[in-house]
């Protein structure tokens, strides 16, 4: 059909009349059969268009398995690996905590008391209203002379969105308690120190930090917490020349929670 489009534009309407004319049945014939193959092609590609769907994504895959109770002594480093951290071959293993819990108040006293989670570790204004389920705690010191203390704990919760409102209310009450008076008393003792609590910072990774100053002493308590699954991690450490030991710590126990 092009060639005798192209006839017609060349010639007159006289010209255009006789290619019209040359056109025969047969011709005719052809192009209608054409034009229908082309409408039917059409109509059977409107069809395909009009049933295709789109296919539905898969679902994600479903996260790891909220960590268990029995699985948190897993989750800590071991002495040796502290030792390294700390470069301290001195250090000895304390006592393990099963539970948060106010230090007995016939031997020390925290105040103010809804600031002691900036300063230690599994205080119970940090965990309380959370719904905590597991909680392990360990703790190491250097020895014989306890310059260097150190502790860290993993506390379990039924799900991440739950660890993770819990990491909010510790983070609002650091936020609170930023560069508070804080004083921690020895009753038996008769004795008294005093400290300004720090501001929390970013440290990457999910980790956030900060440092406790003694304006009388050189020793400084840094602390770090974070959340993976449905795991809390909370780390204290105590002693003079800290620098970020604390940070490498809790990643340490990061890294080893599923997820």
């Amino acid at each position: 059909m092009s060639q005798y489009q192209l006839l017609a534009r060349r010639g007159d309407v006289r010209g255009r009349t006789l290619v019209a004319l040359a056109l025969s049945s047969a011709a005719l014939l052809a192009v209608g059969t054409a034009c229908g193959d082309s409408s039917e092609a059409s109509s059977a590609q409107s069809s395909t268009a009009a049933t295709t769907t789109t296919s539905t994504p898969p679902p994600p895959p479903p996260g790891p398995p909220p960590v268990g109770a029995d699985a948190l002594p897993g989750l800590l480093p071991s002495l040796e690996e502290l030792k390294t951290i700390m470069n301290n071959q001195e250090l000895v293993a304390g006592p393990n905590a099963t539970g948060v819990a106010e230090p007995d108040p016939r031997e020390q006293v925290y105040e103010p008391a809804g600031c002691a989670s900036s300063f230690t570790a599994g205080s119970p204004s940090a965990f309380n209203g959370t719904g905590h389920r597991g909680f392990l705690g360990a703790s190491q010191a250097q020895s014989p002379t306890p310059s260097l203390m150190l502790g860290e704990s993993v506390v379990t919760f039924d799900s991440p969105e739950a660890a993770k409102r819990a990491l909010a209310k510790y983070l609002e009450q650091w936020r609170r308690c930023a560069n508070t008076p804080f004083t921690w008393k020895f009753i038996s003792q008769g004795r008294q120190a005093q400290w300004t609590l720090g501001e929390p910072i970013d440290a990457g990774g999910g980790i956030t930090s900060l440092r406790n100053v003694n304006p009388d002493s050189p020793v400084t308590v840094t602390r770090a917490i974070a959340a993976k699954n449905n795991v809390l991690v909370d780390v204290q450490i105590m002693g003079s020349g800290l620098a970020e030991q604390n940070i490498t710590i809790a990643k340490r126990i990061l890294e080893r929670i599923p997820g």
